[in-house]
């Protein structure tokens, strides 16, 4: 399970990791389901605005939308670029208004909204003013944020540079099998880099099921974490785009070794410690700190799955704020509407970690299904936060033919999240790395 995050203490190490889900209640087919979602729009309390598209031919929906303050701007009525006005100075945790000025944004005519208060983002709007082309987006928005059928996404930022490693949709039973990787350098417009790992050709230990990747980098190696045939490996490269070769030649953990399916890993970078979340079922989430060549366990994976947390668990993904340990996962069957994100906090990695509540959740009346299997970006020097996570395709979509999105994540002053609302807009405005 995991997406893009960045951490301060993953910059320091010059990594980033972020959990990606795929697997739930793992049927002997494959049982995938998503990685758990953080976050919370921003409330209004943020800085400059992100422009909400001016239509300005007929189609142009109304519906308010921005991250932060009430800045307006929109795409040029001919030229397509998306020209937002940069918004006002606001508050804390505001998204910086800087509107694209590129070509092959929104062309006149195929609507947007005024800016306005990000809760707000999306009123109005109505499912029929959006046809989604085969796979590919709804018209006039940026969720989702990647062509085609691609779930459980990891996020990373590596030297100005953002990437999501998703796993491929669209197949039954999940049994893709490879891993692909798309980069990008504002979260809004995103270029296919190809594939970073093939299983039948790059592993002699698995050739399906490939599910739900992590992702760091320690000096000039790059360390991919991956599910394969529900079990765990992992490769290295001197790419972030790959390609990547097995380290092991085996298995790093085999099918449901330590109690819990062996899928779904999430690397956390704790200062000088990494650790390795891994899990799926009711019997819950493993962590193990890693050795330093980062591809060997130093002790025994131990059960920290949050109290008060039941049922299918799943998709971990963990980072820090303001000195707190948050930990997400994923909660139910991917295949199923109602799957959903929690979270909870701790004091310490390994907490002890206690459910506080969802924080992501399908909106039936945006036609948003099944949100789930997402991870972090963090850019803490400006406490930016963003959820990178896969809903079913809209409309018709369902478990093996998801999208992924990408929304802004807040947090409450007491350093509680503030439940996400999934967005058919996503980010309207670029965001620097």
């Amino acid at each position: 399970m995991a997406a893009l995050t960045r951490w301060g203490a993953l910059l320091a190490a010059g990594t980033l990791a972020a959990a990606c889900s795929t697997g739930s209640g793992a049927p002997p087919a494959g049982g995938m389901s998503g990685a758990p979602g953080t976050g919370g729009e921003a409330s209004g309390a943020g800085g400059g605005a992100p422009a909400g598209s001016t239509g300005s031919a007929t189609g142009g929906s109304t519906g308010t939308g921005g991250s932060g303050a009430t800045a307006t701007g929109g795409s040029a009525a001919a030229s397509g670029g998306h020209t937002g006005a940069a918004g006002a100075a606001g508050g804390t945790g505001g998204l910086a208004g800087s509107g694209g000025a590129g070509t092959g944004g929104q062309s006149a005519g195929t609507g947007g909204g005024t800016g306005g208060a990000h809760e707000a983002v999306d009123a109005g709007r109505t499912d029929a003013a959006h046809t989604p082309d085969a796979g590919t987006g709804l018209p006039g928005t940026h969720n989702p944020v990647l062509p085609g059928y691609n779930a459980d996404p990891q996020i990373a930022l590596f030297d100005g540079t953002f990437y999501i490693y998703p796993i491929t949709d669209g197949f039954a039973n999940w049994a893709s099998t490879s891993f692909s990787v798309f980069s990008s350098p504002d979260l809004v417009n995103w270029t296919d880099r190809g594939v970073a790992l093939n299983l039948p050709k790059d592993l002699t230990w698995a050739t399906a099921y490939a599910w739900a990747p992590s992702i760091i980098r320690a000096g000039s190696t790059y360390y991919f974490y991956f599910c394969a045939n529900k079990q765990i490996g992992v490769a290295t490269g001197t790419s972030p785009v790959g390609p990547f070769k097995d380290a092991l030649g085996h298995a790093l953990v085999t099918t449901s070794e330590y109690g819990t399916q062996s899928i779904d890993p999430y690397v956390f970078v704790d200062g000088s410690t990494t650790y390795l979340y891994f899990g799926s079922g009711t019997n819950g989430i493993r962590m193990v700190k890693l050795n330093a060549d980062l591809i060997s366990f130093d002790g025994t994976p131990a059960n920290v799955s949050p109290s008060g947390a039941s049922g299918t668990i799943e998709g971990t993904a963990v980072f820090t704020r303001n000195g707190t340990y948050y930990m997400q996962w994923s909660e139910g069957d991917t295949r199923n509407a109602t799957y959903r994100v929690a979270y909870a906090k701790a004091a310490a990695a390994a907490g002890p970690f206690s459910r506080l509540g969802v924080i992501l959740q399908e909106d039936t009346t945006l036609g948003v299904l099944g949100p789930g299997g997402d991870t972090v970006l963090a850019i803490p020097e400006r406490d930016e936060y963003y959820m990178v996570y896969h809903r079913f395709k809209i409309p018709g979509g369902d478990g093996t033919h998801r999208e992924v999105c990408i929304d802004r994540m807040t947090f409450n002053g007491d350093g509680t999240i503030v439940p996400v609302k999934p967005t058919l807009l996503g980010l309207q405005a670029a965001v620097a790395p």
